[in-house]
């Protein structure tokens, strides 16, 4: 989407108030002025006021109150989100190429006759790619890189929306993959694709181990480990140098600072500052958490 859409050619006139254009739909962190953007609740409505390049936003009828002051474009509708990806869908439903290009691949390129991957990619130099491997979509692969075996890149990520009889409805993500060069994929490991214009992200040499699950639009700052069997859920941001243990669980949208520390098996929900080492069901500092387990054995 680049060009610019007005509201009111989509929404009833009745349920906009200050109608005007938008020209992509994102999420509140857009990155590029003129998006139209969903909130749920009164948290996320004051976020997007304040986001200088959201331009529009699906807002609950029952906020209509909280909305005072403004020159965005506010629609009020019943269920923001799902207007939100009916709007997504129906914008992106006759994407793709008729007849598509052939992936661009570097030199010294090691692909494996089993693997399969999408014209949209773009590969470096000196990029391994293993058995069974799937890379799907705008997948941009840097230099040294290695995929372990049956990893995929690209794949579609859970957006849970079900029509009034409850029947699933389904989002295809529009948005890409970046890995940095450098970077080690290992076996079984799950890149989504991102939603929206920022893809997500795998910068420079970063780990990621076996079976791990990285969420749409997520991003994982330089040299950092993710270790095997862990989900970092989407839209999350891992700061450079953080090393996270097996089996762990991050959830969505939350912020780890540089050189963190997650220990085997923590599950983290909430924001994690520099230099950090936290354990536990919920994560907590780690000096703190053992010192309470201990204190249990004695």
């Amino acid at each position: 989407m680049t060009s610019a859409y007005r509201v009111t050619d989509y929404f009833p006139t009745e349920d906009t108030l200050n109608s005007g254009f938008f020209t992509h739909l994102d999420e509140i962190e857009a990155q590029a002025p003129g998006a139209l953007v969903y909130c749920q609740n009164i948290h996320y409505l004051h976020k997007a006021l304040a986001a200088v390049n959201v331009a529009c936003i699906l807002c609950p009828e029952n906020l209509k109150d909280e909305v005072r002051d403004t020159e965005k474009t506010i629609v009020f509708c019943i269920d923001p989100r799902t207007t939100f990806f009916r709007l997504y869908n129906s914008f992106n439903q006759d994407a793709g190429y008729a007849t598509p290009p052939p992936p661009i691949i570097g030199d010294n390129c090691k692909l494996h006759p089993s693997a399969v991957i999408s014209p949209l990619a773009r590969l470096g130099n000196n990029v391994e790619v293993s058995a069974n491997v799937v890379i799907e979509g705008p997948v941009e692969i840097g230099d040294n890189v290695f995929i372990g075996s049956n990893a995929v890149g690209g794949a579609e990520g859970l957006i849970t929306l079900r029509d009034g009889d409850g029947t699933l409805m389904m989002v295809k993500h529009q948005g890409g993959v970046r890995i940095g060069s450098g970077c080690q994929v290992l076996a079984g490991a799950v890149i989504a694709r991102s939603l929206f214009q920022q893809p997500t992200t795998i910068h420079d040499n970063c780990q990621i181990g076996i079976m791990s699950n990285i969420g749409h639009g997520a991003v994982i700052g330089k040299n950092c480990v993710v270790s095997g069997n862990t989900v970092v859920a989407g839209r999350s941001r891992l700061g450079a140098g953080v090393w996270v243990g097996a089996s762990c669980s991050i959830a969505q949208g939350l912020v780890i600072g540089d050189a963190v520390q997650i220990k085997m098996g923590s599950v983290v929900i909430s924001d994690i500052a520099p230099h950090s080492v936290v354990s536990g069901n919920f994560a907590i500092n780690h000096r703190a958490n053992m010192t309470a387990h201990l204190g249990k054995l004695k």
